[in-house]
């Protein structure tokens, strides 16, 4: 059967993704010639070689050649789009990198045009043809559903809904089965793989799936366990992965996909060594200002705790008295904000320069230090001091669970009109929730907005 070659159909589907990617320069190559005259035509080669590259690198990341996973229908249009983004931009850096001159910005742009819509053609006609296939009564899989419990009820339910996944169920057995006749059912009957899914408790009965799937395995059947571990957690996402020949399910509350992190760290390194260019250009200035207006170094260093709680150095242009932080404690009941954060309007540790460098968010600048340290990145959550921290409820914790941020999602939503510290833990955690990319570019665009409006930091 088809399911039984998926590594062949993966192969298949990437050749086709390739052969299209190709027809998609050729269309550029040819539309492009009409207006201008072009170089010889290998001397274009980088420009499918390249996007190609990218491409399968992605797609295959994405599970765009895996149509034998039941969940490959999902979010496809969007999982097509990111990958012809991604690649797409890649290859624009590569182009620019090599100095392909003769790749005009109007054939690049023909050409992700006609690879877009060609290859979308092709996985809209290879997802109809999978409906097709796997909802006829031939093509189905013979399965038997062992377990108890609303999970069970469900996974059947989703089955018997999804005839697109291709499989049947021919039985429905309980627990309470007894091996001789689990045993007995697998010998007789035509199955090809048995869905286990058992609660992790059994109330008032010692239960064991160990000897149901010893049987499977003598008999050679292959037997699907559905570990019900997720319906533990709330918002928590579960991964399967190996570790030291084990297989093991990780639990995480952020995003771990590994292409996106590539992303945002080469995004912040990109930005961060702009943004030194800034510091190396300011720093005469400001060094000499700061020393001639109060006494003290011109850095300000403090302990912050950051991804995971790993304490790291905080780096700012100095913007208060030296005695600040002794200073604090008379201040505390003039807080102007409730919870674990400190914010006072008109406080009075803070120098007459540094009210101005704080108006535009230059005492921020030393930061780019820790971002090219990967202590920090450009966009994500405050990192707390280490008394914040102690002040903190179970459900702030999450807040460190990724690396802090020069900027973040609390910053451009209210900045000083937000006082209570609930409320900018929520703004962390949907930040969390919802991280890309592209959050991480709208919300230093509207960091911008907010430096130079009235709204600045204080």
């Amino acid at each position: 059967m088809l399911k039984d070659h998926s590594a062949v159909v993966k192969q298949l589907i990437a050749g086709i993704d390739c052969l299209l990617i190709l027809a998609a320069f050729f269309i550029s190559y040819y539309l492009n010639a009409q207006d201008n005259i072009p170089a010889a035509f290998i001397d274009y080669w980088i420009m499918p070689a390249g996007f190609g590259f990218f491409y399968l690198y992605f797609a295959w990341t994405r599970s765009l050649f895996s149509i034998m996973h039941f969940s490959w229908m999902r979010g496809l249009t969007v999982r097509v789009v990111t990958v012809i983004v991604y690649a797409g931009a890649l290859c624009a850096a590569l182009l620019y990198i090599l100095r392909l001159s003769m790749v005009t910005p109007r054939m690049y742009l023909i050409f992700l045009a006609a690879a877009f819509a060609l290859i979308c053609t092709e996985k809209v006609f290879v997802k109809r043809l999978t409906v097709r296939v796997r909802s006829g009564s031939y093509r189905t899989m013979p399965i038997i559903v062992f377990g108890r419990g609303r999970d069970a009820a469900r996974i059947c339910h989703e089955i018997d809904s999804s005839p697109e996944w291709g499989l049947r169920i021919i039985r429905k057995m309980d627990i309470a089965t007894p091996i001789e006749e689990f045993e007995n059912t697998l010998v007789n009957t035509y199955v090809e793989e048995i869905f286990f899914c058992v609660p992790r408790k059994v109330p008032g009965r010692a239960f064991s799936i160990d000897p149901y799937i010893k049987i499977c395995e003598e008999i050679g059947r292959p037997a699907r366990v559905f570990i019900n571990l997720p319906s533990v957690t709330r918002f928590a996402e579960w991964d399967y992965h190996d570790f030291m020949d084990r297989a093991t399910l990780l639990s995480h509350t952020t995003d771990l996909d590994p292409d996106q992190h590539v992303f945002k760290r080469a995004f912040d390194i990109a930005g961060a060594s702009v943004g030194m260019l800034f510091l190396i250009a300011l720093y005469p200035v400001l060094a000499l200002l700061i020393k001639s207006t109060s006494p003290g170094p011109v850095f300000f260093k403090q302990i912050r705790v950051g991804r995971n709680g790993k304490r790291f150095i905080i780096y700012k242009f100095r913007s208060m008295y030296v005695d600040a932080e002794e200073r604090k404690k008379e201040l505390e009941t003039q807080n102007q904000c409730s919870g674990a954060i400190f914010k006072m309007k008109d406080d009075p540790r803070v120098t007459a320069l540094g009210r101005v460098i704080r108006r535009f968010s230059i005492d921020e600048l030393p930061q780019f230090i820790d971002v090219l340290k990967g202590e920090m990145s450009l966009v994500g959550t405050r990192p707390p001091t280490p008394e914040e921290i102690e002040r903190y409820q179970k459900w702030h914790y999450r807040r460190v669970s990724i690396r802090p941020g020069m900027t973040g999602l609390w910053q451009v939503s209210g900045r000083n009109k937000i006082t209570d510290f609930d409320e900018i833990a929520k703004l962390d955690l949907t930040y969390i929730d919802k991280w890309s990319i592209w959050l991480d570019v709208k919300i230093i665009f509207k960091t911008f907005q907010v430096v130079f409006n009235r709204d600045s930091a204080y």
